[in-house]
């Protein structure tokens, strides 16, 4: 029986190293999905390399919160140049410290700016380090699917995996309870009242650390995802003598020799026939 999977590289458009590794691997067939982080200062030349493949893949917005410069002035006026780290936007979420209406123009201003540059909507929406699906900003995402993606039947990422009995894997067990407890179970709620379409499984967290054993984590991933789900990866190439500026550049260049070999897709096959696929 086929198995049809949404692979999706994240994080388009963060660095040219990155987004050079995910055009090599759409040529090669290797990725069906990515989502593009469009506040970076070179968002405009990276997403014309992608432009041409909009009808090969699906490409949708990462909504980013954590990284760079806002794109809005409403978010620059309300709490300055710069984003929150993760945890500070963390704790300000749990403890709806976030204001949604600076929220849902930051949200529309990044999906704008998606569009003025690519020439379609993005189709689909998740988030940079999952925000999207937090307290306050998965409100202010809903806001903006109603405003601007509804006619586009644009789709949701739900970060959701399921947690493992092994007690050998007890830190990766803690990373995929945080980020199903800040907000995956209530999006789904969410998704399913407005009837907004999402994923049906999801899989791709590890811990980037153990970045060498990439490939039996991702046999793993073939093997937990149902067919139509989603896996989540970051690959991207090798940058000698930059790897301090991205935490997790080394884990990128792994993911990305892996999925660029023949081993991904005897992994693929072995897993019972698995077809990358855009959502449906």
């Amino acid at each position: 029986m086929t198995k049809r999977i949404v692979l999706c590289a994240d994080d388009y458009g963060q660095a040219l190293s990155i987004s050079s590794g995910i055009i090599d691997l759409i040529q090669r067939n290797r990725l069906s999905a990515t989502s593009c982080m469009v506040n970076g200062d070179h968002w405009r030349e990276q997403a014309m390399l992608l432009k041409p493949y909009q009808t090969q893949i699906d490409i949708g917005l990462h909504f980013n919160l954590t990284e760079g410069k806002p794109v809005s002035a409403a978010y620059r006026r309300k709490y300055g140049d710069s984003f929150f780290p993760l945890s500070e936007m963390m704790a300000r979420s749990m403890l709806r410290k976030l204001d949604k209406s600076t929220l849902i123009k930051e949200c529309e201003a990044q999906i704008m700016l998606f569009h003025e540059v690519l020439g379609f909507m993005p189709h689909f929406i998740d988030g940079h380090q999952h925000i999207h699906q937090f307290p306050v900003i998965r409100d202010a995402v809903l806001a903006n699917y109603e405003t601007h993606l509804r006619a586009h039947r644009a789709y949701v990422r739900i970060a959701r995996e399921k947690i493992s009995i092994k007690l050998d894997e007890t830190v990766l067990n803690i990373k995929k309870l945080v980020i199903n407890n800040m907000g995956a179970a209530a999006l789904k709620r969410c998704l399913k009242e407005k009837n907004i379409p999402y994923n049906q499984s999801f899989a791709g967290i590890y811990l980037f650390a153990n970045a060498q054993s990439y490939g039996a984590y991702f046999r793993r991933f073939l093997q937990e995802v149902g067919d139509q789900g989603l896996i989540m990866c970051h690959p991207g190439y090798a940058v000698s003598g930059s790897l301090s500026q991205d935490a997790i550049a080394e884990a990128r260049a792994a993911e990305y020799q892996y999925l660029a070999s023949d081993q991904f897709i005897k992994d693929c096959e072995a897993a019972g026939n698995v077809v990358l696929s855009r959502f449906s």
